[in-house]
């Protein structure tokens, strides 16, 4: 335990809270999707909660949309144990370009970055030590999922390199009880990667720059455990019956 605690206690994470959330809105008005109510607590509690759990300390929200809500709620992390950091968007950067103006506030090496509107139960020291081996730029956290024409597929080697990505298509929905590999949300990242975003504009690092990465040192690691994600009004409403009583009763 001392050494796990000693290795995520060094390593940041950055957390993608900025987005509009225009899908949700007819769902959830009140701010900003990553405040949205899942089993009566904000969606950003269980991804702080997670963090926390797994040892890290240093934690960026990178905000921009009612972003002063999501200040005044968690403010600088004291008290859930954190020390919370904002990099705040002046205008809209996306997810790439977001983190880009973040990464002057990084300060280790290796760092994890989660996407706001998305949850994944996930084993980061084993995700971790399967990046330094492969000497990966970027790792994606990989889940399999019967249905992917939400999220759009990756194919990836026998050694975890990513291949290529495909996009969302109602295609990729099967009868045959066949997985599709999908982009679970959490990445791992060099500092070096962040030279590969341009500074800022709006881009994307889903559609922009993870695909112009693949064979560049890009990799998947697959993980199994809880996956669920708010981005859309069914989603939320899914969340809702689905979340799990032991991340529901878990208290920050």
């Amino acid at each position: 335990m001392s050494n796990r605690k000693s290795f995520l206690g060094q390593c940041w994470a950055v957390v993608l809270a900025g987005g509009l959330g225009t899908r949700l809105r007819s769902a959830y008005q009140r701010g900003p999707k990553v405040l949205a109510p899942v089993q009566g607590r904000p969606f950003l509690d269980y991804l702080l909660a997670q963090l926390r759990r797994a040892r890290f300390r240093n934690v960026i929200l990178c905000i921009g949309y009612q972003g002063s809500k999501i200040r005044r709620e968690y403010g600088n992390g004291e008290n859930l144990g954190l020390n919370i950091f904002y990099s705040s968007e002046r205008k809209l950067l996306g997810t790439a370009g977001a983190l880009k103006q973040a990464g002057k506030m990084i300060r280790s090496r290796s760092f994890f970055i989660l996407n706001g509107d998305s949850y994944l139960d996930l084993d980061f020291e084993s995700m971790f030590n399967f990046h330094r081996r492969r000497r990966s730029l970027v790792t994606i956290a990989v889940v399999q999922v019967r249905d992917a024409g939400r999220y759009g597929s990756l194919r990836l080697n026998r050694q975890g390199r990513i291949k290529s990505f495909a996009e969302k298509t109602s295609g990729q929905v099967n009868s045959h009880r066949q997985r599709w590999p999908i982009n679970a949300g959490i990445y791992l990242g060099e500092k070096e990667f962040l030279k590969q975003i341009p500074s800022g504009k709006e881009s994307s690092l889903e559609r922009e720059i993870f695909p112009f990465l693949v064979n560049q040192g890009l990799y998947g690691y697959l993980a199994k455990g809880f996956f669920m994600d708010i981005g859309t009004p069914e989603a939320l409403r899914e969340a809702q019956v689905q979340w799990p009583g032991s991340l529901r009763d878990y208290q920050s």
